[in-house]
């Protein structure tokens, strides 16, 4: 943190902020529910006989539900019935969730120490932020 150095009072009134917004974030953690690692797709498929209806793109065959994820360090994908893929989207979602409400306590507890080692007359030395890579944009169901 740079800037002017705050009073113990603005420290104290900053870290009972950020502490006040951590415990929301505990409370978020509470109502997520069962999560899937991975990703969920809607596919379209052309049979390529030359008399068949899927020959428009608009009257492809499907949908098809598809769940991808890596185990082992391999790309594993099933199929899904759309009764499945209901509950696997929740779930996908609810992973976004988590990670999201998780990355906030990481931001918070990060603030918090810039401020705590701040009143020692020290900086913080933890570690930078760990930035999620986004695998794909969450689809809103149809």
């Amino acid at each position: 943190m740079s800037g002017p150095r705050l009073s113990s009072a603005e420290v104290e009134e900053r870290l009972a902020a950020l502490r006040r917004d951590y415990e929301a974030a505990k409370a978020a953690l509470h109502e997520v529910g069962f999560i899937c690692e991975g990703s969920l797709a809607e596919v379209y498929h052309c049979c390529k006989k030359p008399n068949c209806r899927c020959a428009d793109p608009e009257r492809r065959h499907g949908p098809y539900f598809q769940l991808t994820w890596k185990q082992a360090g391999k790309t594993v994908t099933r199929r899904l019935s759309a009764e499945q893929a209901r509950l696997y989207r929740d779930w996908i979602a609810n992973r976004r969730r988590l990670e999201a409400v998780i990355d906030e306590m990481h931001a918070l507890s990060r603030r918090a120490g810039q401020y705590l080692m701040a009143e020692l007359g020290q900086s913080f030395e933890g570690p930078e932020p760990a930035r999620r890579e986004r695998r794909s944009t969450p689809q809103q169901p149809a």
